[in-house]
């Protein structure tokens, strides 16, 4: 009769390694269950524990005072609650109270310093409590924030517009604003530290037409503004360039001197808007240099400056904007 084969090695520490892992995942499924139902266990049950919170004030008195230190002040908080309300409190949550103060009574002194005991909230904090805890404490026993004087001041505009316009257009005139100034409000400090209330950026690009809206303001922290946007609107026009040759007028000249200027005459270049083209030709521009300034001179030269620009030119500009002077005695 034949005899079985013996299995390979291999197979049988195979086998065997097989049974006793098996052993062992079973051994640590009960463990892991066992582990589990017993914090389940534990978490059902009622501790006293800490929790942090924050407590933001939101009212001050007396009126004519206001936080500057932002009002809010880390607690800790001693309540008893079940397992599973802790744990669940400090995995996920982390709870600022909202305390009225002008509910409750507070010692301030001449700096604005002043100190709350915090058994003056316990009411409030309960009420926004959630109603699975149970407060015993509240930790520390006193808390210190700072008032300030509320101050108010008109206080002028700034736009920050950042404005690109397109080829052979630009903006006529100031940008025009519905008010120039607000009222601010504040913390004294920071109110006559302020100058100016600027407004949100503005930009645009390639613009060809007029502008006009409404942009938010932005004020310092812990103040106040009379209105938190202003309107605006810019005039844009289409703009052309004329360029002029003109003589130079000297003037101030002594008459028992003969001055001669070099050049003679200058080129000016002038930006305007299509529609003032025709009105401009009608214009007699006049460039003048003054005589007084040779004597501050170091270079012997004068500037050369256009007397009368009409309001409708945007702008302008010289060409030499200096000139020599040649200075003779008369024979």
């Amino acid at each position: 009769m034949d005899k079985k084969a013996p299995l390979p090695q291999t197979l049988l520490d195979a086998r065997r390694l097989f049974k006793r892992d098996k052993q062992l995942l079973v051994f640590g499924f009960f463990l892991l269950t066992s582990a589990i139902l017993w914090t389940l266990n534990k978490l059902s049950h009622t501790y006293i524990a800490e929790i942090s919170a924050k407590m933001q004030l939101i009212e001050t008195r007396p009126v004519g005072t206001m936080l500057t230190d932002g009002g809010v002040t880390p607690l800790r908080l001693r309540v008893q609650a079940r397992g599973y309300d802790l744990v669940r409190y400090k995995m996920f949550y982390s709870k600022t109270f909202r305390v009225n103060l002008g509910l409750l009574h507070y010692v301030a002194d001449s700096t604005g310093k002043a100190a709350l005991p915090t058994g003056q909230v316990r009411g409030m904090l309960e009420q926004q409590l959630s109603a699975n805890f149970e407060l015993q404490d509240i930790l520390p026993d006193s808390v210190y924030f700072q008032l300030s004087p509320v101050e108010s001041k008109k206080v002028p505009v700034a736009v920050n517009f950042r404005i690109a316009y397109a080829p052979q257009y630009m903006q006529q005139g100031e940008i025009i604003l519905d008010v120039d100034s607000v009222v601010l409000s504040g913390p004294q400090e920071i109110v006559e530290a302020t100058t100016e209330i600027g407004t949100r950026p503005v930009k645009r690009e390639k613009v060809i037409a007029n502008l006009s809206g409404k942009v938010p303001l932005e004020s310092p922290p812990q103040t106040f503004l009379s209105r938190d946007q202003v309107s605006y609107n810019i005039n844009v026009q289409r703009v052309t360039q004329i360029t002029q040759e003109l003589p130079i007028h000297l003037v101030g000249a002594p008459d028992s001197l003969s001055v001669e200027l070099i050049p003679k005459n200058a080129k000016i270049f002038i930006s305007i808007a299509m529609e003032e083209y025709d009105r401009l030709k009608q214009e007699e521009l006049y460039l003048t240099a003054y005589y007084s300034e040779l004597h501050h001179s170091i270079s012997g030269q004068v500037r050369v400056t256009l007397s009368k620009s009409p309001e409708y030119v945007l702008s302008t500009s010289i060409a030499p904007a200096f000139v020599n002077v040649i200075v003779t005695q008369k024979q």
